[in-house]
This record gives C-alpha cells, sequence and structure tokens, in this order.
C-alpha cells in the first residue's frame, strides 16, 4: 500500500494529484513515469533524490536546497508552492497519516482563509464580516 501512496507524493514533496499535469498530461506522477512527462526533461529533483538513493528529499543532507525553492513565474503550477509544507509534514506524520489528510490540507492551502491574524489556524469558512470594520 506504501508504493501506491508513494506514486502520488513525488519525492520533492508535490502531491501529484493536485498537479495540473495529471489532467493535462495523464500523468500518473513522476515516480511512476521516472521523473519525466511526455516530452519534457527529466526533473532534476527527481534525478537527484534517486541518484542519491533516496525516497523523498527531506531524507537528504542538504534538504531543503534551492531545487525546491518556489519561483514566481513559476506559481502557475500551484503544487509547487506547498512542496517544503508538505514533506515536513511526511516525515513528521509518516506517509500513511500524512495521505488521510493531504486533500483537506490541499483544500486549505488553495481555498482556506485566515480567520484573524498571524499563526491562527486556515478555515474554509467566511470571515465574519465586522472583523474589519473600524472601531467607533
Amino acid at each position: 500500500m506504501v508504493e501506491d501512496l508513494k506514486n502520488w507524493h513525488a519525492p520533492c514533496g508535490i502531491y501529484c494529484k493536485r498537479c495540473p499535469g495529471v489532467q493535462a498530461y495523464n500523468c500518473k506522477g513522476c515516480r511512476t513515469q521516472e521523473g519525466q512527462i511526455l516530452k519534457f526533461p527529466v526533473c532534476k529533483t527527481f534525478q537527484c533524490v534517486t541518484e542519491k538513493g533516496h525516497e523523498f528529499c527531506y531524507e537528504c543532507n542538504d534538504f531543503p536546497c534551492e531545487k525546491l525553492q518556489t519561483i514566481v513565474n513559476f506559481e502557475i503550477f500551484l503544487p509547487h508552492n506547498s512542496k517544503i509544507y508538505n514533506l515536513l509534514m511526511i516525515k513528521k506524520l509518516g506517509l500513511s497519516k500524512w495521505n488521510e489528510i493531504c486533500e483537506e490540507k490541499s483544500d486549505l492551502y488553495y481555498m482556506g482563509k485566515k480567520i484573524q491574524y498571524g499563526g491562527d489556524p486556515l478555515t474554509l469558512e467566511e470571515k465574519d464580516p465586522k472583523f474589519y470594520k473600524k472601531k467607533e
């Protein structure tokens, strides 16, 4: 079962089912396709992880490295911005437990809101419209 889970959780932490490539190119996850989608170049992060004999980037002594850095012109590929968080949660919880909650966490990442400021938890609920009203 863990092998099936790994197919949908890329070595870099991307939850593959949220990747546009799954729909656009009928991708089955980079592990299944050995880091290559169609005729795109082989993913250098995939190549690095597999050459070092790791399953995930967090296992590497160089984690986190520049291969995981998000970049603005790549933000259209939504899953790339959540890689580090996902990797840390896989490391903390284990792949099976993370897989149980990653859909919910992905929803919060893409559609969530903060009810207040700072480290308050995310929610999918609407904010109280009075929250930002100027105090009299």
